[in-house]
Protein backbone atom coordinates (compact mmCIF):
# COMPACT_ATOMS: atom_id res chain seq x y z
CA UNK A 1 0.00 0.00 0.00
CA UNK A 2 2.91 2.36 0.63
CA UNK A 3 3.94 2.13 -3.04
CA UNK A 4 0.53 3.18 -4.33
CA UNK A 5 0.31 6.54 -2.59
CA UNK A 6 2.79 9.09 -1.31
CA UNK A 7 2.05 9.40 2.39
CA UNK A 8 3.52 12.86 3.05
CA UNK A 9 1.17 14.65 0.60
CA UNK A 10 -1.65 12.46 1.89
CA UNK A 11 -1.10 13.59 5.48
CA UNK A 12 -0.80 17.23 4.37
CA UNK A 13 -4.17 16.86 2.62
CA UNK A 14 -5.62 15.12 5.68
CA UNK A 15 -4.27 17.84 7.98
CA UNK A 16 -5.77 20.62 5.85
CA UNK A 17 -9.12 18.87 5.45
CA UNK A 18 -9.44 17.98 9.13
CA UNK A 19 -8.29 21.45 10.19
CA UNK A 20 -10.88 23.10 7.98
CA UNK A 21 -13.55 20.69 9.16
CA UNK A 22 -12.88 21.32 12.84
CA UNK A 23 -12.39 25.05 12.33
CA UNK A 24 -15.56 25.52 10.31
CA UNK A 25 -17.52 22.97 12.40
CA UNK A 26 -20.73 24.70 13.42
CA UNK A 27 -20.24 27.76 11.23
CA UNK A 28 -20.29 25.99 7.85
CA UNK A 29 -23.94 24.95 7.79
CA UNK A 30 -26.39 25.86 5.09
CA UNK A 31 -30.01 25.22 5.92
CA UNK A 32 -29.07 22.91 8.79
CA UNK A 33 -26.86 20.76 6.59
CA UNK A 34 -23.20 20.69 7.62
CA UNK A 35 -20.47 20.95 5.01
CA UNK A 36 -18.09 18.00 5.08
CA UNK A 37 -14.65 19.07 3.86
CA UNK A 38 -13.10 15.70 4.73
CA UNK A 39 -15.54 13.99 2.36
CA UNK A 40 -14.07 16.01 -0.51
CA UNK A 41 -10.60 14.68 0.34
CA UNK A 42 -12.04 11.16 0.58
CA UNK A 43 -13.61 11.49 -2.87
CA UNK A 44 -10.34 12.77 -4.32
CA UNK A 45 -8.45 9.78 -3.00
CA UNK A 46 -11.19 7.28 -3.85
CA UNK A 47 -11.45 8.22 -7.53
CA UNK A 48 -7.70 8.56 -8.14
CA UNK A 49 -5.94 5.83 -6.14
CA UNK A 50 -5.96 2.06 -6.53
CA UNK A 51 -8.57 0.28 -4.46
CA UNK A 52 -6.28 -0.95 -1.68
CA UNK A 53 -4.60 2.43 -1.25
CA UNK A 54 -7.95 4.22 -1.44
CA UNK A 55 -9.55 2.00 1.19
CA UNK A 56 -6.59 2.38 3.56
CA UNK A 57 -6.32 6.12 3.06
CA UNK A 58 -10.06 6.72 3.44
CA UNK A 59 -10.17 4.55 6.57
CA UNK A 60 -7.35 6.64 8.09
CA UNK A 61 -9.17 9.87 7.17
CA UNK A 62 -12.38 8.53 8.71
CA UNK A 63 -10.65 7.46 11.89
CA UNK A 64 -9.00 10.87 12.22
CA UNK A 65 -12.36 12.54 11.57
CA UNK A 66 -13.87 10.42 14.34
CA UNK A 67 -11.08 11.44 16.70
CA UNK A 68 -11.65 15.18 16.23
CA UNK A 69 -15.44 14.83 16.53
CA UNK A 70 -17.70 14.44 19.51
CA UNK A 71 -19.58 11.36 18.38
CA UNK A 72 -18.76 7.71 18.95
CA UNK A 73 -15.70 6.25 17.30
CA UNK A 74 -16.02 4.41 14.00
CA UNK A 75 -18.89 6.08 12.15
CA UNK A 76 -16.86 8.16 9.74
CA UNK A 77 -14.21 5.44 9.42
CA UNK A 78 -16.85 2.94 8.27
CA UNK A 79 -18.61 5.46 6.03
CA UNK A 80 -15.44 6.63 4.28
CA UNK A 81 -14.24 3.05 3.84
CA UNK A 82 -17.56 2.18 2.17
CA UNK A 83 -17.22 5.24 -0.06
CA UNK A 84 -13.74 4.10 -1.06
CA UNK A 85 -15.03 0.59 -1.87
CA UNK A 86 -17.83 2.04 -3.99
CA UNK A 87 -15.78 4.67 -5.80
CA UNK A 88 -12.35 3.07 -6.23
CA UNK A 89 -11.81 1.95 -9.79
CA UNK A 90 -14.41 4.29 -11.26
CA UNK A 91 -11.69 6.02 -13.28
CA UNK A 92 -12.28 3.37 -15.96
CA UNK A 93 -15.91 4.39 -16.39
CA UNK A 94 -15.86 8.08 -15.48
CA UNK A 95 -13.91 11.10 -16.55
CA UNK A 96 -12.26 11.95 -13.23
CA UNK A 97 -11.49 15.49 -14.37
CA UNK A 98 -15.07 16.45 -15.18
CA UNK A 99 -17.04 18.68 -12.78
CA UNK A 100 -20.20 16.55 -13.03
CA UNK A 101 -18.20 13.48 -11.94
CA UNK A 102 -16.93 15.38 -8.90
CA UNK A 103 -20.47 16.44 -8.00
CA UNK A 104 -21.94 12.94 -8.34
CA UNK A 105 -19.12 11.15 -6.51
CA UNK A 106 -19.21 13.52 -3.53
CA UNK A 107 -23.01 13.54 -3.41
CA UNK A 108 -23.22 9.74 -3.38
CA UNK A 109 -20.43 9.62 -0.79
CA UNK A 110 -22.35 12.14 1.32
CA UNK A 111 -25.51 10.05 1.14
CA UNK A 112 -23.60 6.92 2.19
CA UNK A 113 -22.02 8.87 5.06
CA UNK A 114 -25.40 10.27 6.15
CA UNK A 115 -26.98 6.80 6.18
CA UNK A 116 -24.10 5.24 8.13
CA UNK A 117 -24.12 8.01 10.75
CA UNK A 118 -27.90 7.82 11.04
CA UNK A 119 -27.77 4.04 11.50
CA UNK A 120 -24.97 4.35 14.04
CA UNK A 121 -27.06 6.79 16.07
CA UNK A 122 -30.13 4.55 15.89
CA UNK A 123 -28.43 1.22 16.61
CA UNK A 124 -25.53 2.16 18.84
CA UNK A 125 -26.02 2.03 22.60
CA UNK A 126 -24.03 5.21 23.18
CA UNK A 127 -24.92 6.80 19.87
CA UNK A 128 -26.64 10.12 19.57
CA UNK A 129 -29.62 10.21 17.25
CA UNK A 130 -28.41 12.04 14.14
CA UNK A 131 -31.14 13.30 11.80
CA UNK A 132 -30.82 11.98 8.26
CA UNK A 133 -32.18 14.81 6.13
CA UNK A 134 -29.90 17.65 7.28
CA UNK A 135 -26.92 15.44 6.48
CA UNK A 136 -28.34 14.69 3.01
CA UNK A 137 -28.75 18.44 2.47
CA UNK A 138 -25.17 18.89 3.67
CA UNK A 139 -24.09 16.27 1.13
CA UNK A 140 -25.65 18.37 -1.61
CA UNK A 141 -23.92 21.56 -0.47
CA UNK A 142 -20.63 19.70 -0.03
CA UNK A 143 -20.89 18.32 -3.56
CA UNK A 144 -21.39 21.84 -4.96
CA UNK A 145 -18.28 22.99 -3.10
CA UNK A 146 -16.41 19.89 -4.30
CA UNK A 147 -16.70 20.98 -7.92
CA UNK A 148 -14.33 23.86 -7.24
CA UNK A 149 -12.06 22.19 -4.70
CA UNK A 150 -11.55 19.00 -6.70
CA UNK A 151 -10.73 21.00 -9.82
CA UNK A 152 -7.75 22.44 -7.95
CA UNK A 153 -6.79 19.10 -6.41
CA UNK A 154 -6.92 17.41 -9.81
CA UNK A 155 -4.14 19.74 -10.96
CA UNK A 156 -2.03 18.54 -8.01
CA UNK A 157 -2.76 14.86 -8.64
CA UNK A 158 0.79 14.05 -9.80
CA UNK A 159 2.17 15.07 -6.41
CA UNK A 160 0.29 12.16 -4.84
CA UNK A 161 1.83 9.67 -7.28
CA UNK A 162 -1.25 7.52 -7.74
CA UNK A 163 -0.15 4.29 -9.39
CA UNK A 164 -2.34 1.93 -11.27
CA UNK A 165 -4.77 4.56 -12.43
CA UNK A 166 -5.77 4.55 -16.06
CA UNK A 167 -3.98 7.12 -18.19
CA UNK A 168 -1.94 8.60 -15.37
Amino acid sequence: MARALRWVPFFVLAYLALGLQSGLGGVAQIGGGPLNVVLIAVAFIAINARQHAAVGGCFVLGLLHDLIGTGPLGGYALAYTLVAFLMAGTDRALNVEHAWTHFVVVFLGGIVTAIVLWLQGRVGVYGQPIPLWPNVAGAFYTSVLAIFVLRGLTKLRKRFRFKGSIGR
